[in-house]
């Protein structure tokens, strides 16, 4: 995504404003991702290590 609005950045499409916000969306978004999936792989790793 970060490449993708750079690009457009690049070629006028998007202002510095919008590329910011898309930016500090996209950063904010990886940060959120580990700790809402973490359990998940918890739980997950628990249902394998009872299968086997």
């Amino acid at each position: 995504m970060i490449i993708f609005a750079n690009v457009l950045l690049d070629k006028g499409i998007f202002t510095n404003q919008t590329f910011t916000a898309l930016l500090v969306m996209a950063v904010i978004s990886i940060m959120l991702s580990v700790p809402m999936v973490a359990p998940q792989l918890k739980k997950i790793n628990g249902l394998l290590s009872r299968s086997s």
